[in-house]
């Protein structure tokens, strides 16, 4: 990598502490993202990382808001976990960029403008998903509390639009 890439903001999905890849720049990654690794490997590569300047950090409520906003737009916000928008929001707040085999993460971090780096998988192409009533056929801007159709109760899931 060249200099002027080394200054690249990094920010690191839960994956990333279970493979060794080269990592240039400043790393960074949220503090749900360290309370799920559990194993050993994920908390040894994460005391390697975090000796290498790994900066653990919290999205700003503005930034949150930004990607709730951008997963309504494309319909990844009924399937997208806490952690994955922590994760969304510093990658937006920071002008990073999103490493990560999540497909959801992903397509939201495309609608945000996020370049997204896959670890192992390929890369997910970006898509704007409707929510429809698998029963009625019924649309929904945003996902049912409960999932159910409000009009006839069957399940409302994601449909590529």
């Amino acid at each position: 990598m060249t200099q002027n890439q080394s200054s690249t903001v990094i920010i690191l999905d839960t994956s990333a502490f279970f493979i060794s890849i080269p990592l240039s720049g400043r790393l960074m990654t949220v503090r749900k993202v360290v309370n799920e690794l559990k194993d050993l490997r994920g908390k040894a590569r994460l005391e390697i990382l975090l000796s290498q300047g790994l900066i653990i950090s919290e999205p700003g409520p503005d930034a949150i808001v930004a990607v709730q906003h951008a997963s309504e737009k494309s319909g990844d916000n009924s399937v997208l976990s806490p952690t994955d928008l922590d994760l969304l929001a510093l990658a937006f707040e920071f002008h990073g960029e999103l490493y990560s085999d999540d497909f959801a993460l992903q397509n939201t971090a495309q609608h945000l403008g996020i370049v997204v780096h896959p670890l192992i998988q390929k890369k997910a192409a970006i898509k704007t998903w409707k929510l429809r009533c698998a029963g009625c056929g019924a649309y929904y801007d945003t996902m049912p509390g409960d999932s159910l159709c409000k009009i006839c109760g069957a399940q409302v899931r994601r449909k590529n639009k």
